[in-house]
């Protein structure tokens, strides 16, 4: 949920704050493990079998969606954003200007919503406080469709809430950073009481489901004797469960489950090896297979992947896929929901980890805990190379899009019948100048043909869209079924619109840009030098030639904590 202060609430599908432009930022590169003792180590494995897992997602309609059940505390994130402008007289602290506030599902929550975007059920069994914080998280796990049945609200017990203050310092243009959070909650042991209703509970969402995944942060809900229970009525069951554990020296709490998704420092603190290099990792693995009964262990390694070892005694390293990481948040949890979701499936625990690794590495892209959609992970399971990799369906478009804006990237769109000769390449190279994101649409000569869809008949013989999608200028090219220049603006809403004829925008369209503060820039390709934009009506560019944006250098990118504590 998003609350504005302009007075109104709305409810967005993916809930994301505005993340930096500038700052922290580091890519992941690939790495090979090297041999080290034990199983020889498959390294880089990154291309699992595509079919089974998209089937696995919920894309086969065909395919019986499954249900898993999410044991462990449920969080409500709440994200305050603002600008920071000056210091306080008060102290040597900034004042933040609060703009607006964002309030998200957190760790089990978070991770009961990430298999819900993966095409399965998903039902949580925890506590709320009996409190306006309980029902908000409530409120917005039903929302989205999470099982709520036996989320149980206990008086006397807060609900968990991370508050989290991020700022823009916009007079060095820097991006949005956290600068701090606030946790409210008790992380004392659930009374007996509550430990009693929930192991009522627990038999009948055990039997319902397909597969249990327990996220443990530790702050009380998940007791020895609750976890050890959960273990045993699932094995009974022979039904898997995948754990994210929590921080301590003492995994036999998590004795017999199916499989655990440590972190590095987690599991170095569990087995008292180090995981440090290449050739400690199978070792570690190794130990927590067969020292807690597990089918395999999953060590998740940051800038160096995952590795899996398993029962079998197959060992496997995961090399990263580069992104430019923001925000580590949530990454541990979307490896949870991944992982375990595909292992339900009956996806081969190689190939999930795999899944979930690619997972991961969007989920560092973004700012704050984000639940990423179905249709996103499924193109970067295409891992479509060349030209393919432009071409979206205005759906696929959407994610894209919104991961630029956080950044603060202004989004141009050009429309036309792109013959690609020597004007209209130089028209797509001055629409390039106008922004930082350039997304072309072909809508034919009348400008009200479909444009071509992606897979179908009409694609496969418009070499004219490949050329397009080929050129450096165009970042993104929208092909999709039956759609015409004006539904795609008012879909992605551009800040910029660029035309090559100013009878093609017809009064409404022009209304609509201008409604929501976008400009539109008509140039003509006859002449490089005419060129006028049309703002709002109250601009002071109405009717004047269009420039070139400023150019902003980046400063100096700031290295990220690669690793930090579990809360």
């Amino acid at each position: 949920m998003t609350r504005d202060f302009s007075g109104q609430d709305r409810t967005t599908t993916d809930e994301v704050g505005q993340s930096a432009k500038y700052g922290s930022r580091r890519k992941y590169s690939n790495r090979s493990a090297s041999r080290g003792p034990g199983k020889s180590i498959l390294s880089g494995l990154n291309n699992p079998d595509m079919r089974l897992a998209l089937d696995a997602l919920g894309t086969d309609p065909k395919q019986r969606a499954r249900r898993l059940l999410v044991v462990g505390e449920v969080v409500l994130d709440r994200y305050l954003w603002g600008t920071v402008e000056r210091v306080s007289p008060e102290a040597p602290i900034p004042v933040l200007h609060l703009n607006r506030i964002d309030e998200r599902l957190g760790n089990a929550a978070f991770v009961a919503a990430s298999v819900r975007a993966l095409g399965a059920e998903a039902h949580l069994l925890s506590v709320i406080g009996a409190d306006a914080d309980g029902q908000v998280l409530a409120r917005l796990a039903a929302e989205l469709g999470l099982g709520c049945d036996s989320l149980l609200q206990v008086a006397g017990r807060p609900t968990i809430v991370k508050e989290r203050m991020l700022g823009a310092a916009q007079s060095v243009q820097r991006g949005v950073q956290q600068m701090l959070r606030v946790d409210r909650e008790d992380v004392s042991p659930v009374d007996r009481e509550t430990e009693a209703a929930l192991l009522r509970r627990l038999g009948p969402e055990i039997d319902a489901a397909d597969g249990v995944l327990v996220c443990d942060i530790d702050k009380g809900v998940l007791t020895a004797r609750l976890l050890a229970e959960t273990i045993r009525l699932a094995r009974r069951q022979q039904k898997p469960v995948i754990v994210d554990p929590r921080r301590t020296d003492d995994f036999s709490i998590y004795q017999g489950a199916t499989a655990l998704t440590p972190n590095r420092f987690e599991a170095q603190r569990a087995t008292g090896l180090s995981c440090a290099a290449a050739q400690d990792w199978p070792v570690a693995a190794k130990r927590l297979v067969e020292r807690f009964d597990l089918t395999a262990a999953l060590i998740t390694l940051d800038r160096d992947g995952m590795f899996l070892s398993e029962r079998s005694g197959a060992a496997t390293h995961i090399g990263t896929t580069p992104r430019e990481v923001y925000d580590v948040t949530g990454a541990g949890d979307v490896v949870l929901a991944t992982f375990g979701c595909l292992w339900t499936a009956g996806v081969r625990p190689v190939d999930a980890a795999s899944v979930a690794n690619i997972a991961a590495s969007l989920e560092v892209t973004k700012q704050g805990a984000t639940v990423i959609p179905k249709n996103e992970l499924a193109i970067a399971l295409r891992g479509q190379g060349g030209v393919r990799r432009k071409m979206r369906s205005l759906q696929e478009l959407g994610g894209e899009l919104d991961r630029h804006r956080q950044r603060g990237s202004s989004i141009c769109f050009i429309e036309g019948d792109f013959d690609l000769d020597a004007e209209h390449l130089q028209f797509l190279e001055f629409a390039r100048t106008q922004g930082d994101v350039l997304i072309a649409g072909s809508v034919g000569a009348d400008h009200a043909a479909p444009i071509p869809r992606v897979g179908g008949s009409a694609y496969a013989t418009s070499h004219r869209v490949h050329l397009l999608a080929a050129l450096e200028a165009v970042d993104y090219v929208v092909v999709d079924d039956g759609l015409e220049a004006a539904e795609i603006v008012r879909a992605i809403r551009p800040d910029v619109f660029i035309a090559g004829k100013q009878q093609t925008i017809s009064t409404d369209m022009a209304g609509f840009v201008r409604g929501y503060g976008g400009r539109i820039v008509v140039r003509s390709m006859s002449d490089d030098n005419a060129s006028a934009e049309i703002g709002n009506g109250n601009s002071k560019h109405d009717g004047v030639p269009a420039t070139r944006l400023k150019v902003v250098e980046e400063p100096e990118p700031q290295r990220l904590i690669e690793d930090r504590p579990r809360s």
